[in-house]
């Protein structure tokens, strides 16, 4: 895959402090792309950007964001277009989940606060992105969403059902937008190597659902962005499983996913 760079413009990632992000902007950056780096956490922006300036000689621009607080997409959006920064690709990958238990016992407050974050935020910037590269002709759209979204989640009902949105929202989005040049594409890996397991990670054999890099899910990620494909599940075993869960009943999957976290350590005793 040859990365074609569109002069003049900024690659925007959100969540680029770490994990898929961070990935998916050293990518860029070695693409030659010009990047809007966007998180709260100001000092690992700082240092990515410094990290990225001086291996590739590409500029790199610091936005400090929290996009789990209502119409932060909105006045991130208005600070890049008030800065003069064209943004022709956006890595809408910022999102977070929440800790396995029963949906009667989430917080409330966090709950809301995810759904900003994977939801209401992310199709915010993604449609506002979307309204400037149209009428530009030209732009590419990375939604990053989750094999969480291809079944219902027992004790992560919630995230599941966020990604399932983001997955379903970045679909339509192409197909509407492919004709007028802008290429919108969902990535949904499966389990990653991330701090998104700060939580614990499942208790499911490796040879099963296997640990993917973030590298492996960036790189993935943006050839199918490249290649214009609507969506895309970087390993083989992970887009197997999601196959698997749409051919099945729809009650045959969240009892399997029930049992699994089950026998998460400290969900629910035996």
């Amino acid at each position: 895959m040859v990365w074609m760079r569109i002069p003049g413009g900024y690659a925007l990632v959100t969540g680029a402090s770490s994990g898929i992000g961070r990935a998916c902007a050293k990518l860029l950056a070695s693409y030659g792309e010009d990047l809007i780096l966007v998180s709260r956490d100001a000092a690992a922006l700082a240092q990515l950007a410094d990290e990225l300036q001086n291996e590739y000689s590409i500029s790199a621009r610091v936005l400090i964001s929290d996009l789990s607080v209502p119409g932060a997409a909105r006045e991130l959006h208005k600070r890049c277009h008030e800065a003069g920064y064209r943004i022709d690709t956006l890595i809408n990958n910022a999102g977070r989940g929440l800790p396995a238990v029963p949906q009667y016992a989430q917080d409330l407050d966090a709950a809301v606060s995810m759904l900003h974050l994977n939801c209401t935020n992310a199709m915010e910037l993604a449609t506002l992105c979307a309204r400037d590269m149209a009428e530009r002709g030209k732009g590419r759209i990375l939604n990053v969403a989750s094999t969480a979204a291809y079944q219902a989640m027992p004790f992560a009902a919630l995230y599941g059902a966020s990604k399932a949105f983001l997955l379903s929202l970045s679909e339509a989005m192409h197909a509407e937008m492919k004709s007028l040049g802008v290429i919108v594409t969902a990535v949904s890996p499966g389990i990653t190597d991330t701090n998104f397991f700060k939580y614990g990670k499942p208790n499911i054999p490796g040879w099963l659902y296997p640990l993917i890099t973030p590298g492996m899910v960036a790189r993935k990620a943006l050839s199918a962005l490249m290649r214009g494909r609507p969506c895309v599940i970087p390993a083989f075993r992970h887009w197997l499983i999601a196959r698997i869960a749409l051919c099945l009943p729809r009650s045959f999957m969240p009892a399997i996913m029930r049992q699994i976290e089950i026998r998460r350590k400290g969900i629910l005793k035996k």
